[in-house]
């Protein structure tokens, strides 16, 4: 009858593996078997602690699945972590013996007695290690597969898909000038061959094919000032004059004329004009709010980032670099709360025009317990400083904008992407599937995708790069 149990084992449910219990399992002649691998169970697993190999590696935590016989680290030991010569700690029921087998090339596996060499190494560069363990009675015996996870890549860098980038989507075969912005939802991508013909494209998002939709401007556009209000279009002509679309194929004149758009606050369209001489704060329908202060930009500010606080009575947006009226570059950074413009930040690092924020996150890792975590950011980037000099340095912000720092070198843009300036960044969640039964199947990953920009001699970058934090793309621990 026992040889008949051990046969039967491999189907017992889960249940009996986890507890050390019975479990029963019914056949068509309605026999009852149980089966008991409490002997052979690994109680507690970890890495010894060895400085040399990483800052507490004794911290490590490994998961122990009894079900499956396999021992592992969920989270992924740093890019670069040497494992072929590492101490193990582990507690058993009281097993008569515990080996540990490991692979070496071309020969024969080391084994370890691990109750007799405590402090021997053990190899797990080669693949999966076994663990096997025979009971105090010597009559119940199993096998585990310890495997040390090390990321294959830097896990925190931000990786760029420069192979296959995307084309702008246009029916144009000559595109000279392009723009994108969000509205109702979707994307709205104009591009012109630098006359009234023009192309909108429409999309649900960076990732889904676009409608394209050819039509010619009745005016000449500032292609650059396209900019959406949560209610409409808008678009500058070359002289100023405002124009308003709610499908970016027909325009109509707003009546008025600015010197530029500024931003989009909910329903209200922000921007500048020259009134009695002197340059003022507009906002579309309303008019006039107040004079615009010496170093706040006229032209090439960054999107405006929205956000709301809890301490905040009003949504803020925030906007960064661009141009003075003086033509100089600004480095400062600008907020808006709906009634008026307040510098929050008079000298950050960046002294550009045409710079994209948006917002991001970072990763960090803490070196205790070796658990990543990510953080909300606000991530720059690009910008033109000078009429030959461009801004290639990532900063981030993690407050909203009042202090920017250079960003780690691995969310550094890499060398074959060409710095740009006025390109526009979206943030796209997309799916990721897990061939996991249960509990994740799948989660989000935010991608993020750079339209266009121009490069230092002014040419139009007629692609979409996709990039990403690489930790983003994991598979949640479960």
């Amino acid at each position: 009858m026992y040889n008949m149990l051990k046969r039967l084992g491999i189907y017992i449910a889960a249940t009996a593996l986890l507890c050390g219990s019975t479990a029963c399992n019914e056949s068509d002649d309605n026999y009852e078997v149980s089966i008991d691998y409490s002997s052979t169970q690994v109680t507690a697993f970890s890495l010894r602690s060895d400085s040399k190999v990483l800052n507490n590696l004794d911290s490590i935590y490994f998961s122990i699945d009894l079900v499956n016989g396999r021992i592992f680290n969920a989270d992924s030991l740093p890019y670069g972590t040497r494992t072929d010569r590492l101490l193990v700690d582990l507690t058993t029921d009281g097993c008569s013996t515990v080996e540990i087998h490991f692979p070496r090339d071309g020969k024969n596996d080391s084994i370890v007695d691990y109750l007799t060499n405590k402090n021997d190494s053990i190899d797990f560069s080669r693949g999966p290690v076994r663990l096997h363990l025979v009971s105090y009675d010597k009559i119940a015996s199993r096998d585990y597969y310890i495997k040390v996870n090390v990321h294959t890549t830097v896990s925190d860098s931000l990786l760029w898909d420069l192979r296959n980038p995307a084309t702008l989507p246009s029916s144009l075969t000559d595109i000279k000038e392009q723009r994108t912005v969000e509205f109702n939802r979707k994307l709205y991508t104009l591009t012109t061959d630098g006359t009234a013909n023009a192309c909108m494209s429409i999309a649900d998002n960076p990732a889904a094919t676009p409608v394209r939709t050819p039509f010619s401007f009745p005016f000449t556009p500032d292609v650059n000032s396209m900019t959406a209000t949560t209610v409409s279009l808008y678009i500058l002509d070359i002289s100023g004059e405002l124009y308003s679309s709610d499908n970016g194929t027909t325009w109509n004149s707003c009546g008025t004329t600015w010197k530029s758009i500024t931003a989009p606050y909910g329903e209200t369209l922000v921007g500048i004009a020259e009134i009695n001489g002197k340059l003022t704060h507009v906002t579309y329908p309303y008019g006039a709010t107040s004079d615009v202060n010496a170093e706040f930009p006229i032209t090439g500010n960054s999107s405006a980032i929205y956000y709301a606080t809890e301490w905040g009575t009003q949504p803020q947006i925030i906007t960064l670099g661009g141009l003075k009226a003086d033509g100089t570059p600004t480095p400062t950074a600008w907020a808006y709360d709906g009634n008026r413009w307040a510098c929050i930040a008079t000298k950050t690092p960046m002294k550009a025009s045409g710079i994209a924020v948006f917002p991001y996150y970072c990763c960090r890792t803490d070196t205790n317990t070796w658990v990543a975590s990510t953080r909300s950011v606000l991530v720059a980037m690009g910008g033109q400083e000078s009429a030959t000099k461009m801004q290639d340095t990532v900063y981030i912000s993690y407050d909203l904008g009042f202090n920017w720092a250079k960003a780690s070198v691995t969310m550094q843009l890499p060398k074959e992407l060409p710095s740009l300036q006025g390109a526009q960044v979206f943030v796209n969640n997309e799916e990721k599937h897990s061939r996991a039964v249960r509990p994740i199947t799948e989660w989000d990953t935010p991608y993020i995708y750079m339209y266009g920009g121009r490069t230092a001699n002014g040419e139009l970058m007629p692609r979409i790069y996709r990039g990403v934090i690489n930790r983003l793309q994991f598979k949640p621990l479960q």
